[in-house]
């Protein structure tokens, strides 16, 4: 009886984890029709500082592997 009264695709949600790049175009399409973008993002993650810390990760984890 719940099938009936219930269709699981209406409960179908998104995954947490978007792709940067989706998340890239939320912003640029939400950063034009918000008034105070800084406060709007304050506790969102910044982007481009993510891309910047992976870059050095894998920088330091390739020279510690060449080292060894």
């Amino acid at each position: 009886m719940a099938n009936k009264l219930w269709n699981l695709d209406d409960f179908d949600v998104e995954p947490k984890h978007t792709p940067r790049e989706a998340q890239r175009r939320w912003r640029s399409a939400v950063g034009a029709v918000v008034k105070n973008r800084r406060r709007r993002f304050r506790f969102v993650a910044d982007l481009d500082k993510r891309d910047e810390a992976e870059k050095t990760r894998k920088t330091i984890q390739e020279c510690t592997v060449r080292s060894l």
